[in-house]
């Protein structure tokens, strides 16, 4: 087979005179067509690239030229569903289910598919739906939570626990606050709370710019880059914890690495990634004939498809 995965500060899928890369870590691309699959900053350096021609959902883009306030040249704005021809090769953009925009890629070659997952997620949440399920030869997959017992809790048990700890520390007199990422759980954060709680939400401004592109795209909501105060709930990005003293404030944190925390009052498991079981799930479902893994544990994850699922595996990247 003359087709090639291989890493190069990036995913690379090569056949003949036809290379894309997908998301790059760096600026520095050496290849000529880059595709982007959602809107993380661990994932978007390939925007900031000069030279290459760029390939991402209109949601991606937006987003990210709101968080960096950077303007994007030389890129193709897609849409799910929709096919581009690129070289000898046909991409086809699906859903990926991590935050909003954030797409899966299924590269049809002449000598079979690949299908690059980016972040998964493979539950709806409030705000987006579960990634699609894509036949396909070749699976490059993220192995963000791919080591066993990295395993979830149900999201209705998560929202269920963080709208009980609002209420009890609101009626204590308490101002609660989260911090989680500022792209995708910030606003599933506050779709949970304009949905289940009558209370006002005060947001970071960088928050604030992001909900309006959710909101260009009808995804109503309710929160504004007030001080926080009694009676209030505040959302704010993780980096920013310790920053700025607000009196009465008690924090929290919704990030999937709490299964590892002890302190189950101020940790809650909310993640936008593929727990361990729905990856082994997925890749079962998608039916591979080779498995890659990226991004996290993936000598863990290939070890495991290898055992219990009987497909070929390994990392493109240790």
């Amino acid at each position: 087979m003359n087709l090639k995965v291989y890493w190069d500060s990036g995913v690379v899928v090569q056949l003949g005179e036809t290379t894309i890369c997908l998301d790059p870590q760096t600026t520095k691309i050496p290849y000529d067509h880059i595709l982007i699959s959602h809107a993380h900053r661990d994932h978007t350096a390939g925007f900031l690239a000069l030279k290459p021609k760029k390939y991402s959902t209109y949601p991606t883009i937006d987003i990210f030229e709101a968080v960096t306030r950077r303007k994007v040249n030389n890129v193709k704005r897609l849409s799910y569903g929709e096919k581009v021809k690129i070289g000898d090769f046909k991409v086809f953009v699906y859903n990926s289910g991590h935050i909003l925009g954030s797409a899966m890629f299924k590269i049809e070659t002449s000598e079979g598919t690949v299908l690059y997952t980016g972040d998964l997620n493979c539950v709806d949440t409030l705000i987006t739906s579960a990634a699609n399920n894509v036949q396909c030869d070749i699976l490059i997959i993220e192995s963000t939570y791919g080591n066993s017992g990295l395993v979830f809790p149900s999201r209705e048990k998560i929202y269920r626990s963080m709208v009980r700890w609002v209420v009890e520390k609101i009626c204590s007199g308490k101002i609660p606050v989260f911090y989680v990422y500022p792209v995708g759980k910030a606003q599933e954060v506050i779709r949970l709370l304009n949905e289940f709680i009558e209370v006002k939400v005060a947001v970071h401004p960088t928050i604030e710019r992001v909900n309006r592109v959710y909101s260009r795209l009808n995804i109503k909501l309710q929160a504004s880059t007030v001080q926080p105060k009694k009676g209030l709930v505040a959302v704010y990005p993780t980096y920013s914890y310790g920053s700025q003293k607000i009196s009465g404030e008690v924090s929290a944190f919704a990030t999937g690495w709490a299964l590892r925390f002890k302190n189950k009052e101020r940790f809650f498991p909310l993640s936008s990634h593929a727990d361990f079981n729905q990856l082994l799930n997925f890749i079962k479902s998608v039916n591979p004939k080779i498995v890659y893994t990226v991004f996290g544990f993936t000598s863990q994850l290939a070890k495991h498809v290898r055992k219990k699922l009987n497909i070929k595996a390994k990392p493109l990247q240790i």
